[in-house]
C-alpha cells in the first residue's frame, strides 16, 4: 500500500529522490514535500519550492504511475491552494516530455508555454514547457 509522508524523518530521502530524477540541482532544504512510499521506500515524490504568498512550484517524481491516486493529487492541491492560499500553482516539464504532459495536462493545468533553453539536463540546457493552475480553476478542492 502506497502512504503519503511529510515528516521531517523522510525528507532527506524524498529530496534526493525528486532531485535526482526532475534534474534539480540546486533544490534548498527550505523546500516542502510530499513523499509516496511503499515497503518503506520511496518510489514518488512531490517538492514545493519557491512559494511567495501567490505562487508555488511544484517538482513531482514517480517511479510508477499508480501513485497518481485521486487521494494523492487532493492532497497536493489542497496544500497548495487551501493551506499556503496560493492563487496559483505553476509545474515545468522538459519540452517533449509527453508522458509528463498529459499527466499535468490531466490533472487540469493549462500550458502557458515554453522558455527556450532555460532548464539544465545534465551538462546541456533544453526547452521547458510551463504549465499553470489557478485556484479558481482547480477541480480538486
Amino acid at each position: 500500500m502506497i502512504i503519503a509522508v511529510v515528516d521531517e524523518t523522510w525528507r532527506e530521502e524524498v529530496v534526493k529522490y525528486v532531485s535526482k530524477k526532475a534534474y534539480l540541482y540546486d533544490i534548498k532544504n527550505d523546500c516542502s514535500f510530499i513523499g509516496f512510499v511503499e515497503d518503506n521506500k520511496v518510489i514518488g515524490g512531490l517538492l514545493f519550492t519557491d512559494y511567495d504568498s501567490n505562487n508555488i512550484y511544484i517538482h513531482l517524481a514517480l517511479d510508477h504511475p499508480r501513485i497518481c491516486q485521486k487521494r494523492f493529487i487532493k492532497l497536493m492541491f489542497s496544500y497548495c491552494f487551501n493551506q499556503l492560499r496560493c492563487g496559483r500553482v505553476t509545474a515545468c516539464t522538459v519540452d517533449g516530455a509527453k508522458r509528463t504532459e498529459k499527466l499535468i495536462e490531466g490533472i487540469g493545468f493549462v500550458k502557458e508555454g515554453v522558455v527556450r533553453k532555460a532548464f539544465k539536463r545534465d551538462s546541456d540546457y533544453v526547452d521547458t514547457e510551463v504549465y499553470g493552475m489557478l485556484k479558481n480553476e482547480c477541480k480538486w478542492i
